[in-house]
């Protein structure tokens, strides 16, 4: 049987162009990371390169701690209401979504048995939300305990008042910007996926025609994001691969805990993780976007949205997959992914050098986070609501833009002013989305050409806006603050009223302290 959603005309196969591009770009990743790190190796100074090990050494086994304390916070759930103090709320909103993942869970089971379709969507949604607000509680409760955590005061002080108003071209720096520019893309996918569905439904109720300019613009967008819209067959491949994937990050980190615990005086080496954090925030979204499009495809299946054309970024109807299989693996291999990627991108608290474009751990936490959130409210709230599902998307990106101008997650200022103008062009093109698919007779009157107009309209509007901000209201630039933070780092703070944080009682939350006198 042909597919129906190929062009006519098409002359390849997109589900394999788009596979092969898949696998091509990871291998590409991979073999480039490696060849950079070889190259630069072989032509740094054996001394250099001995004092760049022993700082990724140390920079690494600071991650490690963070990532282990954030796991010991996560996992650590008082009983007791008096154990629960100061910190109420964050306990009590754990202890209401560890139920509804349990009820959730349960749910599933019995809806899979007895192959109740709708209820197995619901509580698929129910389990997803319940487990990403899991994990945003207990982070944020942990960003607030932290200094008692990681006994590290000094170091996030550092972190807390490092500022630059500029960045270098390094290579470093590049691949941070190539890796902006593909999140802000992935993010923007999201909207305009929504669009191209609804358009695509418009036309066939209308017009009972072709969808080829649809299908042609999806196709593009999956190569540009990693998002592959894909077959059963494709699904089938990609599906098994990022199983794979997860299973051997889990044994991987269980091997080498478990020896690094038996043997502490010969423990494995692992200054090379550090390398892998590019790789982990470059393919965050496309592997965790893939399994939360596996299980839209699998709960819809039986229910009235399976034969939309918006079915997700998946088909996934061919009579080799196993519904019930298919979804708990799905389920089992998101937790396990989620839990783990989202912990180690957000535990790198390194100090950044001058001018290299670096982020503060909470502020990934909260975008990763969001992101996630995003692509669960596209993925898996039913196409009868398509409506309610805009809104929240335009809360959902809102809150990113008021997050990045208030927290300003980067060191550096540029990154954070124009990240924030992502941002809004991607909350313009959620508001057009939402205004257009409220009623098809909108959105057919609009016109194709019309919502292009409308787009790039707002994003230059958007462009002049934020480049007239920037040339009329710029701050004063007073450098870096050097001198205050070098004495930062080197731990020579002589303030009269300096405190030991780690041996506050754990009721103070946070202490005062002051920086000396420098003028």
């Amino acid at each position: 049987m042909s597919d129906p959603h190929l062009g006519s005309g098409s002359s390849a196969n997109p589900n394999l162009v788009l596979t092969l591009v898949y696998f091509l770009t990871i291998a590409a990743i991979l073999i480039g990371t490696a060849v950079y790190f070889i190259v630069m190796a072989r032509i740094t100074d054996p001394e250099v390169r001995l004092m760049e090990l022993i700082t990724t050494q140390r920079e690494v086994q600071h991650l490690i701690d963070n990532l282990s304390s954030q796991f010991s916070n996560f996992w650590r759930l008082p009983l007791r209401w008096r154990s629960m103090k100061p910190y109420y709320t964050h306990q009590t909103l754990s202890w209401i979504f560890i139920l509804a993942l349990v009820a959730s869970v349960v749910v599933l089971v019995v809806a899979l048995a007895l192959d109740l379709a709708q209820v197995a969507r619901i509580s698929t949604l129910t389990y997803v939300v319940s487990l990403n607000a899991l994990f945003m509680v207990r982070q944020h409760l942990y960003y607030i305990r932290r200094t008692y955590l990681t006994y590290d005061a000094e170091h996030y002080l550092v972190l807390d008042t490092t500022k630059f108003y500029y960045f270098d071209w390094s290579v470093f720096n590049v691949v941070q910007l190539g890796i902006l520019v593909i999140e802000f893309l992935q993010l923007l996918s999201f909207p305009i996926r929504d669009l191209l569905d609804a358009l695509y439904l418009s036309k066939n109720q209308q017009l009972n025609g072709n969808s080829d300019g649809s299908n042609t613009a999806s196709f593009i967008i999956g190569i540009i994001t990693m998002f592959a819209n894909l077959s059963s067959k494709f699904y089938v491949i990609q599906f098994w691969f990022l199983v794979s994937v997860i299973g051997c990050i889990v044994l991987v980190m269980t091997v080498i805990h478990t020896y690094n615990v038996m043997r502490p005086h010969r423990p494995i080496a692992i200054y090379w993780v550090k390398y892998l954090l590019p790789l982990a925030n470059l393919l965050y979204l496309p592997m965790l976007v893939m399994l939360i499009g596996s299980a839209a495809c699998l709960s819809k299946i039986g229910t009235e949205d399976a034969s939309d054309s918006s079915s997700g970024l998946l088909r996934c109807d061919s009579p080799s997959v196993v519904k019930p299989l298919y979804l708990a693996l799905t389920v089992v291999a998101y937790t396990a992914g989620y839990v783990i990627l989202t912990a180690f991108v957000t535990s790198f608290d390194r100090i950044p050098i001058k001018g290299e474009i670096h982020y503060k751990s909470q502020g990934v936490a909260f975008l990763k986070n969001m992101s996630m959130l995003l692509s669960i409210d596209f993925l898996l709230v039913a196409n009868s609501y398509r409506h309610i599902r805009s809104i929240l998307s335009l809360v959902i990106v809102l809150s990113m833009v008021c997050f990045n101008i208030n927290t300003q997650p980067c060191f550096v200022e540029q990154i954070n002013y124009w990240r924030t103008y992502g941002f809004c062009c991607i909350l313009w093109v959620a508001l057009i989305v939402t205004m257009l698919t409220n009623e098809d007779s909108t959105l057919s009157d609009t016109g194709t050409g019309g919502i292009v107009s409308a787009l790039a309209v707002g994003a230059v509007i958007l462009l002049v806006l934020f480049v007239t901000i920037r040339c009329i209201w710029r701050a004063p630039y007073k450098g870096d603050s050097d001198e205050e933070r070098n004495a930062l780092v080197s731990n020579t703070l002589i303030g009269t009223e300096m405190v030991k944080i780690t041996k506050l009682p754990t009721t103070q939350r946070f202490a005062k302290v002051e920086l000396p006198n420098t003028q």
